[in-house]
């Protein structure tokens, strides 16, 4: 695993290098050492860069670090040298051991692409991201990152221009105590614009077919048609951004555009994706789903309301039962004889008539508290609908212009 002073020393030597591609540089050992002088590290952390290196002895032009036959001077400036070869396998492998360390990500994975670009896959906040390592600069400037797929840059080339590009770091960066932090808000930044979370999925569970019917007649009655074939109706789209069709539960289609409610892995949450022609655009911009939003989290909102209080109600009828034996006991015992023999042998000073009298009271106003208890948050489920009114008179194109 890499450390971070190790990391300190490698940054800078492929700052220094003024070549595109990084992965064929070669450092002699004095080089290591003046980068070393350069960062304040003392200078026996050099051996523990070796692993990253092919190291051999070569004759080398004193001044131009090339073999004499190559640069023209005389043979007295050749002398042999310590030349250190990147190995960049053994540098990603090590650095991806050092991203598992951290806490930056919850899981880890690469991938390589060939000697200048690797994939890194992560799961960060239970989403899944994945970031394009490159060695080579022109290459890392001829790619299309997918940044609304979650998909980032990684610079192992020293231009500070490439971690100055919108969603792209060095890999030095990745290794930063406060990188999580930073990351967080470019990610869920990205998700706002990728899919509009409006709602969590799992606390859910026992009705989210009553939620996805509703959703469904909104969009339905706004205007758009239903398809529950997602993979069939975006196939282009859910191949393009990586979303996963088995959770899907239906596309609303209008025109050009289409939004695809779905619970994938690319938010945390119940949510929906749009797409314009193709091409993903931000769902919270829409006046469709803000206002869809809103409608549907007040009425799960609302039903949550209702069971709740149906359990307390189970709660509440459970306490008073205790009371009503107590009373029915009491009155029984009363009917039968029983109560004076008990009262005299352990009790003196009572009115058995009054307290007959305040236990029938208490029962009856039991009674009613129980009844008015039970009856209301059922009468609400009963008269509880689950529809939701569409968008108000709009056309559909309109509504995400």
């Amino acid at each position: 695993m890499i450390l971070p002073d190790e990391a300190d020393v490698l940054e800078e030597a492929f700052f220094r290098a003024d070549v595109s591609d990084v992965s064929r540089l070669d450092y002699r050992q004095r080089d290591l050492n003046e980068y070393v002088d350069y960062l304040g590290i003392e200078r026996d952390i050099v051996p523990e860069l070796y692993p990253y290196f092919s190291i051999s002895r070569e004759s080398r032009c004193e001044k131009h670090n090339v073999p004499i036959s190559s640069c023209g001077c005389p043979e007295s400036r050749e002398t042999e040298t310590t030349v250190c070869r990147l190995k960049p396998e053994e540098l990603v492998e090590d650095w991806v051991k050092a991203l598992r360390e951290s806490e930056a990500f919850e899981a880890v994975e690469w991938e390589s692409i060939g000697p200048t670009r690797h994939v890194l896959m992560a799961r960060f906040d239970n989403t899944e991201v994945s970031f394009q390592c490159f060695f080579d600069r022109d290459e890392f400037e001829r790619y299309d990152f997918e940044h609304q797929a979650l998909e980032f840059g990684v610079s192992f080339f020293g231009d500070a221009s490439a971690v100055e590009r919108e969603y792209c770091y060095s890999w030095r960066q990745l290794l930063d105590d406060d990188f999580r932090e930073r990351f967080s808000r470019e990610v869920q930044g990205l998700r706002e614009a990728f899919g509009v979370d409006f709602y969590e999925y799992e606390p859910l569970e026992g009705y989210r077919d009553r939620v996805r019917q509703s959703l469904r007649g909104y969009f339905s009655e706004s205007g758009y048609e239903v398809r529950r074939e997602v993979g069939e109706v975006c196939a282009a789209e859910t191949i393009q951004y990586d979303i996963d069709t088995g959770k899907t539960d239906f596309v609303g289609c209008e025109g050009k555009s289409k939004f695809v409610v779905c619970h994938c892995n690319k938010t945390p949450g119940w949510h929906v994706h749009h797409f314009r022609d193709g091409r993903i655009e931000s769902a919270e911009q829409t006046d469709l789903i803000e206002d869809m939003a809103g409608k549907i989290e007040d009425k799960i909102n609302t039903y949550q309301d209702i069971r709740e209080d149906k359990q307390t109600a189970s709660r509440f009828v459970s306490v008073l039962a205790t009371f009503f034996s107590i009373g029915f006991v009491v009155l029984l015992f009363d009917r039968l004889g029983e109560i004076s023999v008990i009262l005299q042998e352990y009790v003196t000073g009572w009115n058995l008539e009054l307290a007959a009298v305040i236990l029938l009271l208490f029962n009856g106003v039991a009674a009613i508290a129980l009844a008015v208890v039970i009856v209301k948050p059922y009468a609400h489920d009963f008269v509880f609908d689950w529809e939701i009114d569409p968008l108000d008179a709009q056309s559909p194109d309109d509504s995400d212009s």
